[in-house]
């Protein structure tokens, strides 16, 4: 997205993107960083990461979500 730029750091590990009010942290930062950030295919984040299956976590974007899991990492959903 033309003009998106991270705005500031919040919690350790985490960055967040305006106009977005949501941060991407630790290892979905990782992947989501790789992929260009808001630049990238996935826009910018449309949703705090959330709890996925028993000790995973997902976060959306506006082109798609980012899933972590201990035995697979992040990955692209």
């Amino acid at each position: 997205m033309a003009g998106a730029q991270p705005a500031t750091s919040v919690a350790a590990g985490c960055r967040s993107y305006w106009p977005s009010p949501y941060p991407v942290c630790d290892d979905l930062k990782d992947l989501y960083t790789s992929l260009g950030g808001p630049a990238g295919p996935l826009g910018l984040p449309t949703s705090a990461q959330q709890p996925y299956g028993v000790d995973g976590l997902r976060q959306t974007f506006t082109g798609g979500a980012i899933v972590w899991t201990p035995a697979t990492g992040a990955y692209l959903e």
